[in-house]
């Protein structure tokens, strides 16, 4: 049975009890929030809200003016931002074109309004400001030309609507493109884990003797196991970019991929080709080292008197870095004066103090500490 306003007869619409409660007089604030209050939208009646049980509010029991129901101006519209149906239409007849809908769109986009509390309907204003447009438009000599509502919003809101929602999010992935997106990435870091593997037997042994860890051998095992790793890090980098190019085939839900969706897509392949370089740079990390470490000058001290050659044969050099970390180790060495090391021959050549030779254990040691073995040779 529908609820009919005890004075208009005409039924009502719900109104959120704390729009009662925001807008009436503090005499007759009194159980306003207990009750279901419906608002009489009829011009020409005084009651503005009433309940189920006859329990009536009229125009004089409000803080504010309730523009559908004054005859005198001002009779505001918009109670967020102060429009009202005379400043619409002064603004028409001086101009010719009305910007009210664009400007309080733009305002209820930055979350400004607060129709809830402000506004005696208790909902958005939208609808009694467009209807206030065209009925000015119509009085005055100029044609329409008022600027339209965006798309996001409706011209004339349904009975309900809320302006001060926020608008829907756009769609966003589906959930099984998201895991593919994901696993690519794992991909990609795991190729590049492999790259990183591939090119330990140069850097793992130089990392492990800085920390005083002996890393005998430990060159020699990553070299054997390195043609794997070189394989198997250009296909984990494929699988990566299969498993998030390909995405565009399944993109989102509902089929358009919009906002959020495109931008993680994007974020995806720039890590990819971030982690596709990275691996390459790992991978060739034997070939350059030695460019990079090269242009330290030769270690050579001014010899004060006779000097004698030692040469001794090296065992676990794997590249060219490994022969210029045993260089740098071994020209620390007290009593060495220059010293060659030569990854290709396999031997370094150490030109030794003839009067204070260093100990030859304390060169082997070195040698040992580097992560080789050596052996002297004739």
């Amino acid at each position: 049975m529908q609820t009919l306003c005890p004075a208009a007869g005409k039924p009502g619409v719900p109104v959120p009890s704390v729009t009662v409660r925001s807008l009436v007089q503090e005499e007759h604030a009194r159980g306003v929030e207990t009750e279901e209050w419906l608002f009489c939208d009829l011009p020409d009646c005084d009651v503005v809200y009433f309940t189920p049980g006859g329990r009536t509010l009229s125009r004089s029991a409000l803080k504010v003016r309730v523009g559908l129901k004054e005859k005198t101006s001002p009779r505001p519209l918009c109670y967020c931002f102060g429009h009202t149906a005379e400043s619409i239409r002064a603004e028409i007849e001086g101009t010719g074109e009305s910007s009210v809908l664009a400007s309080i769109t733009a305002k209820v986009k930055a979350g400004l309004c607060r129709c809830e509390v402000l506004n005696p309907k208790g909902s958005c204003c939208l609808g009694d400001v467009q209807r206030a447009v065209e009925e000015a438009f119509a009085a005055s000599r100029w044609p329409r030309r008022a600027k339209p509502l965006p798309s996001q919003l409706p011209s004339v809101p349904d009975q309900g609507h809320d302006c001060c929602a926020p608008l829907p999010a756009p769609p966003q992935p589906d959930e099984a493109t998201s895991r593919r997106g994901g696993a690519g990435l794992l991909a990609a870091g795991a190729a590049l884990l492999a790259a990183l593997l591939a090119s330990a037997c140069c850097w793992l042994p130089v990392l492990l003797v800085l920390f005083g860890i002996s890393a005998a051998g430990m060159a020699a095992t990553f070299e054997r196991l390195r043609p794997l790793f070189l394989a198997l890090a250009p296909l984990l980098l494929a699988a990566g970019f299969y498993l998030t190019c390909s995405r565009r085939k399944n993109a989102c839900s509902g089929g358009a991929c919009a906002g959020a969706g495109v931008r993680s897509h994007r974020l995806r392949r720039v890590f990819l080709w971030i982690a596709a370089a990275a691996a390459l740079a790992a991978a060739s990390f034997p070939y350059y080292a030695p460019l990079l470490l090269s242009s330290r000058p030769r270690v050579e001290k001014a010899a004060a008197g006779p000097t004698r050659v030692l040469t001794l044969r090296i065992d676990g050099m794997t590249c060219e870095a490994c022969a210029l970390q045993l260089e740098r180790k071994l020209a620390g060495i007290l009593g060495v004066q220059r010293v060659v090391v030569s990854f290709q021959e396999g031997r370094a050549v150490l030109t030794l103090d003839a009067k204070g030779p260093p100990a030859p254990s304390l060169i082997m040691k070195a040698v040992a500490d580097a992560g080789f073995e050596a052996r002297e040779s004739p």
